[in-house]
């Protein structure tokens, strides 16, 4: 499973649209269509943004202020507003205005109610990315060690931007990473791939 799937699956439970709803006063139903729609923009976003060592160094700073580990129902319900519009205003940019106006149109709901509910669940969405990150790099590091030939350090080097030759390391990737990742990134192998990368 892509983490794009993992992070619209669990976004989008019903007991996380529920909080998101209680939480905005907007609807289950548009609220869903919203974030069918804003996650998959979101990452897109966030893996432009990782593209260079300074833009991903500050991405992993973002995630690890954002570890809370309760159910994305709870962190949504509890989500402190300011924050998550902070983390919007940083994940789109200069595009912020224009994005939140794509996504009224598309989900049927007004600005206003698109920037609430993305402040309502950004702070979930990053906490949710700050754990695949980590369960991601421990699981590569545990299956390096794993290997009979070459050791943790050839095949986080061929991880990590060193010699591609390293036994295992793209069955590696291709498996933590959900079958290989699309030219576009929006499955969020290419975001994962940066933010890994950003700790060699």
């Amino acid at each position: 499973m892509s983490l794009l799937s993992t992070l619209l699956g669990g976004l989008s439970d019903d007991n996380a649209v529920n909080a998101a709803s209680q939480k905005t006063g907007i609807s289950k139903d548009l609220i869903g269509g919203l974030i069918s729609a804003a996650v998959p923009l979101l990452i897109k976003k966030l893996t432009s943004n990782a593209q260079s060592q300074q833009g991903a160094s500050s991405l992993l700073g973002a995630l690890s202020q954002h570890t809370d580990t309760a159910n994305i129902a709870e962190q949504i319900a509890n989500a402190d507003t300011q924050d998550g519009a902070a983390i919007i205003g940083h994940i789109l940019g200069s595009e912020q205005g224009a994005d939140i106006a794509q996504l009224a149109q598309q989900s049927g709901i007004s600005e206003n109610q698109v920037s609430s509910v993305l402040s309502s669940i950004a702070p979930a969405l990053m906490s949710s990315l700050s754990a695949a990150n980590t369960a991601n790099v421990q699981q590569v590091a545990q299956q390096a060690t794993q290997q009979s030939s070459g050791g943790l350090g050839s095949i986080l080097g061929g991880l990590f931007g060193g010699s591609s030759s390293s036994s295992g390391a793209g069955n590696i990737l291709s498996s933590l990473f959900g079958g290989g990742k699309q030219d576009d990134g929006d499955d969020g192998s290419e975001l994962l791939g940066l933010l890994m990368n950003s700790m060699k």
